[in-house]
């Protein structure tokens, strides 16, 4: 019997390793100085469902955490293919000028994306993927009660380009907007603006293309910010 349950826990770990998040190293050149970058690509992971601002929850090790890196010479920030991206001559200059705001700044995984999101805007790159760069940085400071202020900027400046993004036609799959929306709607309360919270919750319950899943979860959302509650742990 003792054989039977010791296999039965070694399978169970074997299939929980076998689900758990696994990435390879890749070493890519900063476009700025040449200087080596080396990021951890996700090959493999295990989700369980997402918190209510869609960051996915399960066996994700650090996934969020490694979707941008940075530049540890320069701080230029970005996702893997920004670095594989060749950058004009003017560009460099626009965007080294940029950094040297940093210069004695210590940066950390939220920091990156702040300065990968405001990189892409100097390059006038389309909001939508400005705003997931904001996005991905709140969700590395959804439990961190020290930096409040600097999570709520970046859920700020998400929202705002995904308005902008909505504003200027981004999303050619009319069945996303709801859910765009919905986004704007959560990180609208999670900052305390209620009021347009609630506005963009209603977009998404209104909207005849909006998927199955969004009217229920919308609603849900929206009594909190009835309740004038910005809970940012869910």
């Amino acid at each position: 019997m003792k054989k039977i349950i010791l296999l039965t826990i070694i399978l169970l770990m074997g299939q929980n390793f076998a689900n758990a998040h696994t990435c390879e190293n890749e070493t890519v050149k900063c476009p700025i100085d040449g200087k080596n970058v080396t990021f951890c690509v996700t090959m493999s992971m295990t989700t369980f469902g997402s918190f209510k601002d869609f960051q996915k929850q399960g066996a994700i090790g650090e996934h969020y955490e490694g979707l941008i890196n940075t530049c540890p010479k320069c701080h230029f920030s970005g996702y893997i293919d920004d670095f594989k991206t060749e950058l004009n001559g003017e560009e460099k200059i626009k965007i080294k000028e940029y950094l040297t705001k940093f210069d004695d700044t210590k940066i950390d995984d939220a920091k990156q994306c702040l300065i990968a999101g405001e990189i892409k805007e100097l390059q006038k790159k389309s909001n939508k993927e400005i705003a997931f760069c904001y996005v991905t940085g709140s969700y590395l400071l959804r439990n961190n009660d020290k930096q409040v202020e600097f999570r709520k900027e970046l859920q700020s400046k998400a929202k705002d380009n995904l308005i902008s993004a909505l504003d200027k036609n981004e999303y050619e799959d009319k069945s996303v907007i709801a859910n765009i929306n919905y986004l704007i709607a959560e990180m609208e309360r999670r900052i305390g603006n209620f009021d347009e919270a609630i506005k963009h919750y209603d977009l998404a319950i209104n909207d005849s293309n909006k998927k199955d899943w969004v009217e229920e979860i919308a609603k849900e959302q929206k009594e909190l910010a009835v309740k004038k509650d910005e809970n940012n742990k869910i």
